[in-house]
């Protein structure tokens, strides 16, 4: 790092630590009332309010915590929920700023046209939709201006307050702070790296055509139009999975689009040792000439190839109704790597039993709603509520699972959903997804 540079550094960082200041200031009755009750709903939705008026880094945090029951308390876990879609969006001239200095003060050049409105708006980036000077419409993906530095005073701050933490009080230590947020750092390293996501997408595309599979697609980015901070790919006309009545209009075999979408999101993770995790309706797309589109990349989770058999179990157990068999795939996730030498496998299966018998349960409420044609809406807390249940009941038997197998069972649950959907009866944990090579 060059003067100059090491300069801006301490001038953000000072910058930022004034700003938390003032934002800890305007709550600072919360350490009390937080110290005095550590797991009440309102002190976990007072720090969920400091979280949003910090901004991107600690939002980034309240979405780690989300996605990591077993870690945090359940009260934590559920209220940071709202902050996976919530993000106000920045007018254009602000992202404007970034095209300018990644693209060229005269990328314009490259396009007819870019609409200013968003399209999309996330705490890293927005999305916007534009024309290329040769006709191709695409979607551009724009990193918020200043997020890296911010992010980086972020936790360096978080960091410091850690290790202060751990020596006035060294039983926190066993809580692993400065392991989080060492994990926090890494995977917003990855989500602020736009060439990182490119290649993850190329990466999905390279193996869709090695498979021979021209029924599922990815958008094709524009390298030349690419950095680490803005990502240009073409753009995917479609609608969202759910929409049953397009789904129909665009597809003649429903229940063979949700397959092949199963088929390959379940081979990616057997062949490439990673999965898309967030399959929601908006990054599932039914196409307009009927092929299914997977978009947004910028969360993955990965599993390294020894935990495959682990997984295999758990979905054969989970078609099978087996609770033994779903048991020894938890064990096998086991992140202490100790294999769950201590767990008493028939003990741990019973109380899986309740878990899993609550989501077929959900699943026959969706059947009935489809059967009295009830609007049928994703219920995001009883998604979570489940994830929960199924943690807690492995780290009640001494097992450590990780953070990517929520991603992973929440997937499944949104899967479940389309299941219900377009082809009911089907089961989602069907082995026949699962490749056995």
């Amino acid at each position: 790092m060059g003067f100059f540079d090491g300069v801006r550094t301490t001038v953000a960082a000072a910058t930022r630590l004034a700003e938390t200041s003032w934002v800890l200031a305007r709550h600072a009755g919360f350490f009390s009332r937080l110290m005095a009750n550590p797991v009440s709903p309102e002190n976990a939705r007072e720090l969920r309010t400091i979280f949003e008026t910090l901004g991107a880094t600690y939002i980034k945090l309240g979405q780690f915590i989300a996605s990591a029951p077993g870690i945090f308390p359940d009260v934590y876990v559920r209220e940071m929920q709202a902050l996976l879609d919530r993000t106000v969006p920045l007018d254009f001239h602000e992202m404007e700023k970034v095209l300018e200095t990644e693209l060229g003060r005269d990328y314009r050049r490259h396009f007819r046209s870019i609409e200013e409105k968003p399209l999309a708006s996330a705490s890293i980036a927005q999305v916007h939709a534009a024309t290329l000077e040769s006709g191709e419409s695409v979607v551009l993906k724009i990193q918020r201006p200043g997020i890296e530095s911010k992010m980086d005073a972020d936790l360096g701050l978080m960091a410091f307050a850690a290790q202060l933490l751990e020596i006035l009080v060294p039983e926190t230590k066993r809580t692993g702070i400065s392991d989080i947020l060492r994990e926090l750092g890494r995977s917003m390293a990855e989500e602020t790296d736009f060439l990182a996501e490119a290649k993850n997408i190329e990466e999905f595309a390279r193996f869709l055509d090695a498979m021979g599979e021209d029924a599922v697609v990815v958008p094709r980015v524009i390298k030349k139009l690419t950095t680490k901070r803005v990502l240009t790919m073409t753009r995917l006309y479609g609608a969202p999975l759910s929409d049953l009545e397009v789904v129909r209009h665009y597809a003649t075999d429903p229940r063979g689009v949700l397959e092949k979408a199963l088929t390959v999101w379940f081979s990616s993770l057997a062949f490439l040792g990673f999965f898309h995790a967030d399959v929601h309706a908006g990054n599932l797309m039914i196409l307009e000439d009927g092929r299914v589109g997977f978009i947004d990349f910028g969360i993955v989770g990965r599993f390294s190839p020894k935990v495959f058999r682990a997984l295999w179990q758990l979905v054969q157990g989970m078609s099978e109704r087996n609770y033994i068999l779903i048991a020894r795939g938890l064990i096998g996730l086991d992140a202490t790597g100790g294999g769950g030498q201590k767990v008493d496998e028939e003990k741990f299966a019973e109380e899986l039993r309740s878990v899993v018998e609550k989501m077929r349960s959900v699943s026959r409420k969706i059947e009935q709603a489809l059967e009295t044609d009830t609007p049928l809406e994703v219920n995001e807390d009883e998604l979570n509520e489940l994830v929960l249940q199924l943690v807690r009941v492995a780290q009640e038997n001494g097992l450590r699972i990780p953070r990517e197998f929520a991603l992973l069972i929440k997937q499944f649950l949104y899967f479940d959903r389309y299941a219900q959907l377009l082809a009911p009866g089907l089961s989602v944990y069907d082995p026949r997804f699962l490749p056995q090579g």
